[in-house]
């Protein structure tokens, strides 16, 4: 018990942190921010409707809260992943509406992890694991959410990231199996968090399994390469991934772009399959505050140097598509 109360002490006080940074970001004026290019992509990126599908609904005291930062920002649509144990995505869901489509599983993932371990987290008859499968299968019955996620099953050695956060479990198992089964009866998604390039095969077996579930894979799979998404995309038709943290402002130098625009592998694989990639922010560990900023860098270094159409897909076209987005 007072593990699990220093737990969520910790937790408001991240929350109270990220209140205090935001309040200091809404006062960066429009003019402190990256600003696009004057060409005709750069201009559509400045007010181009933004679909961020890994925005964690975490960091602030309500969802109204994070209803102003997507406003400020220009975001639409923001969801895809979950939050923690004072943030429960339906209650989100409830109060904001279509402007949201957050996912269920992260913060039940987090308290099995924290207090079992990793061997926790492939038991499908863990109480907490029983307990968001049924409130899944009633929420996915009544349409409020649509995902589970972001589902870490490796971040080991992540930057960053404390050592009791780090896991490391096989990508199939009993567990993300469940979800898969229940996200699969109502054409839904699983957002994972994994690394590296060791789970082609399973990659390619879950999508055959359960052919009614988009996978999206975070951060475009962590220390991947563009050819090795690329046999992935043409391997597994219900697989797709979203760019956040791949920038300059989570620090790394830019994986996928930096502020000279897309590295060329990813601009040329983003180019040969423009309807696998979506935008995301990953506002967290100690970014919470810096919302505006990491939409700002996606508009001026990521998005002008595609053409319109394939613009519009990035920014929310394919989001739209995937998670049934409405205006």
């Amino acid at each position: 018990m007072a593990s699990k109360r220093s737990h969520l002490v910790g937790l408001s006080q991240v929350a109270a942190t990220a209140v205090l940074l935001s309040g200091l970001s809404a006062c960066i004026s429009d003019s402190d921010l990256p600003q696009p290019p004057d060409t005709e992509s750069g201009r559509l990126a400045r007010t181009v409707p933004i679909a961020d599908v890994h925005m964690h609904v975490y960091g602030g005291p309500d969802p109204e809260w994070h209803l102003a930062r997507m406003n400020r920002a220009g975001v639409r649509w923001g969801g895809g992943v979950g939050g923690d144990a004072l943030n429960d995505p339906l209650i989100y869901k409830s109060r904001l509406g279509k402007r949201v489509f957050p996912a269920m599983g992260q913060a039940e993932f987090t308290a099995v992890l924290l207090r079992r371990g990793t061997a926790g987290l492939v038991d499908p008859d863990e109480p907490v694991f029983l307990g968001l499968f049924a409130r899944a299968e009633q929420a996915f019955a009544q349409g409020q959410v649509r995902g589970f996620g972001e589902i870490h099953v490796d971040n080991w050695g992540s930057r960053g990231v404390a050592a009791s956060f780090q896991r490391r479990i096989p990508l199939d198992n009993p567990v993300t199996r469940r979800m898969y089964q229940i996200a699969d009866r109502h054409h839904g998604f699983v957002q994972i968090h994994t690394m590296g390039m060791a789970d082609f095969e399973t990659w390619v077996r879950l999508g055959r399994d359960y052919p009614n579930v988009t996978t999206v894979l975070s951060h475009c799979l962590i220390r991947s390469s563009p050819d090795f998404l690329r046999r992935l995309f043409e391997a597994v038709p219900n697989l797709v991934c979203e760019i956040s943290a791949q920038g300059t402002s989570h620090g790394g130098g830019g994986r996928i772009y930096g502020r000279d625009g897309p590295r060329p592998a990813w601009r040329d694989l983003i180019e040969a399959h423009p309807d696998r990639i979506m935008l995301g922010t990953d506002p967290c560990c100690g970014l919470e505050g810096r919302y505006r900023e990491l939409v700002a860098e996606m508009r001026a270094y990521f998005l002008p140097h595609f053409r319109p159409e394939t613009l519009r897909k990035l920014a929310y076209r394919n989001a739209q598509r995937i998670f049934l987005l409405e205006d």
